[in-house]
């Protein structure tokens, strides 16, 4: 049996593609493309922005639209009609917990409780007939907040490309080490972590020839307490021009990813995708303890966990004074992204797929 899939990258303009729209639709659209087991063949195509799409001509080319979430009711009632008309499916795919999102976040104003947003994203889930999502604390609270079943919610876990990210550096040894940390605005709480921060300082007060940098999150009040140890630098909006331009000078500055990431529901749904690209460059790390770097860090092989103040010192600590360590262990978190490779997870995608094709009719309940 041949499939056909029309992939929608919703957040994606005409300037730039988003980092969501990379990992979630773009990445696994690439390695289903052309996929093939002894049941199903998949034939997957992307939509183009800068094309006028039509629809209906879609609706009748095409098994199943599979598209990131998305706030836009008029837009998805258009596509949706659309495609109910053929009978075909929908397939959604959701990486964030939207139903917790925090008030430091931007995007809280957009998915705060009772407003329009998170109401559109609710009433979206519940009409299409899958969706997918990256791990299954966020798939319990999908069913939690949607009429989804567990048949309804498959997980597919974020991974890396290591054909794309390919940028190894050569192991950097010299007097200075650099302490570093990327993510957006929405990391403001998570860095500002009372253990973390007094962690770091007594890094700070043993080894005056370490600093932190943070790149896409600037702390002002860590300027005002460390001064010229502090640094922050600017990413890109656009996933590509990170991944190719902005991502390896990053990394040939970096001595030892630091990633603390506050224990909440809305973070216990995010994945590890930050492990899995830093390593993908062969850098060592200090972890959050929490679900998605447990799964994923083995503490004292290839990186380290923390929660406390001291045990983010006495891991920071250990990679400043024994380089051997540090090279060893950026070695090893590379063996670890390494079974972790996007293009292994194409049959992931087509499990999930597969089941809702072959399902007659639609799972609608709206």
């Amino acid at each position: 049996m041949k499939y056909k899939i029309f992939a929608v990258p919703s957040h994606q303009t005409e300037e730039r593609t988003s980092g969501v729209d990379f990992a979630r639709v773009l990445q696994p659209a690439k390695y289903l493309n052309g996929y093939r087991d002894k049941d199903v063949e998949f034939k997957v195509d992307i939509f183009d922005i800068k094309d006028k799409t039509d629809w209906h001509e879609v609706a009748r080319s095409y098994d199943a639209v599979f598209l990131n979430y998305t706030t836009n009711d008029w837009g998805f009632a258009h596509m949706g009609w659309a495609i109910r008309r053929e009978g075909k499916k929908i397939i959604l795919d959701m990486d964030d917990d939207l139903w917790d999102v925090l008030p430091d976040n931007f995007a809280h104003q957009m998915f705060k409780k009772g407003g329009d947003g998170i109401k559109n994203v609710t009433a979206i889930c519940n009409e299409v007939d899958l969706i997918t999502c990256t791990n299954r604390y966020l798939k319990n609270v999908i069913m939690h907040n949607t009429r989804k079943n567990v048949d309804q919610v498959d997980v597919c876990p974020n991974r890396v490309d290591l054909d794309l990210y390919a940028h190894r550096p050569p192991f950097k040894d010299n007097h200075e080490i650099v302490l570093a940390h990327f993510g957006s605005s929405s990391h403001f709480v998570d860095l500002q972590e009372k253990e973390f921060e007094e962690g770091i300082n007594m890094v700070f007060k043993e080894f005056p020839n370490v600093r932190l940098k943070t790149v896409g999150a600037l702390v002002p009040r860590y300027k005002q307490r460390w001064g010229e140890r502090y640094d922050h630098g600017f990413g890109d909006v656009d996933v590509y021009k990170w991944i190719k331009e902005k991502f390896p000078l990053f990394m040939d500055e970096t001595d030892i990813m630091v990633v603390p990431l506050t224990e909440n529901t809305y973070n216990r749904c995010k994945s590890a995708i930050k492990f899995l690209e830093s390593s993908s460059a062969k850098k060592p790390g200090v972890w959050q303890n929490i679900r998605q770097y447990r799964e994923v860090v083995e503490n004292g092989k290839n990186g380290f966990l923390a929660t406390t103040a001291f045990e983010w010192y006495s891991g920071i600590k250990s990679l400043i004074e024994k380089k051997s360590l540090r090279k060893k262990m950026g070695e090893e978190a590379f063996k670890t992204a390494s079974k972790w490779q996007a293009k292994d997870g194409a049959e992931e995608w087509a499990k999930a797929f597969k089941k809702v094709l072959t399902t007659p009719g639609n799972n609608s309940k709206v």
